[in-house]
């Protein structure tokens, strides 16, 4: 590189050495080997690892996790109409964080509303789900449901999200506002859980009807409950 006469000269002159700009060689670190053919192992790299101290927080070894399997994921379901019927009776988790926000909102309103029964459903496994439960103070008077199969998901037209509902700017930007304004910041998750699952929150009323709720719009929505309440009657 700029090997060229015309160009060394052109260097010089503007007070540019001629090697400025050249790679450095550093082949005599690999050239000075024993007679016996092995390489110097005792020889300088070039450059140190920057990211051999950095430790990754346990939140993020969740995006290992693949997409989960699809479904046969049915229409959600319109207001007015009847619930979809489940031998399982949805916690909105395509990040930990935004369950976190909903899970103890929904906890709030059922300890302040008895007479409200308030339902969430997993889809990772017991164990997990019961660890994280724990871990943000219990589930007081809310039912919590296991359903790993994605049945009760599908059945209310939650499948698996797209790339912009989980990773656009305004969701990273929301989410990174829940750590600076309510403290809530990314727990550990289990393998069994997935991002990419579409969380959703409805409420019905007495006959089965849906009067309130819809699929999450994107993975930082969060539930207005007190809006919810108050549809049903409830103030």
């Amino acid at each position: 590189m700029f090997s060229k006469l015309t160009t060394k000269i052109a260097l010089r002159k503007v007070g540019i050495p001629s090697n400025a700009f050249s790679i450095p060689d550093y082949s005599n670190n690999t050239s000075k080997n024993s007679k016996d053919g092995t390489a110097n192992t005792n020889a300088a790299l070039p450059f140190a690892n920057p990211f051999k101290d950095v430790q990754v927080p346990v939140w993020t070894k969740s995006w290992q996790t693949p997409i989960p399997p699809p479904v046969e994921v049915a229409p959600t379901p319109i207001l007015g109409t009847r619930a979809p019927i489940s031998m399982k009776l949805m916690l909105p988790a395509e990040d930990g964080r935004i369950a976190e926000k909903n899970f103890l909102e929904l906890r709030r309103i059922a300890n302040k509303h008895p007479s409200i029964h308030c339902v969430a459903v997993s889809h990772a496994s017991k164990a997990a789900t019961d660890k994280w439960i724990s871990a943000i103070g219990g589930a007081w008077s809310v039912k919590v449901i296991i359903d790993e199969e994605r049945e009760v998901y599908a059945g209310w037209g939650l499948g698996v999200s797209t790339t912009y509902h989980l990773l656009n700017p305004w969701t990273q930007v929301a989410i990174r506002k829940l750590g600076t304004n309510d403290n809530i910041w990314g727990r550990e998750v289990d393998p069994s859980a997935n991002r990419w699952v579409v969380g959703g929150c409805w409420a019905t009323d007495k006959m089965g009807s849906v009067r309130w709720g819809s699929a999450s719009r994107t993975a930082d929505d969060v539930p207005d409950l007190v809006e919810a309440c108050s549809v049903l009657g409830f103030n």
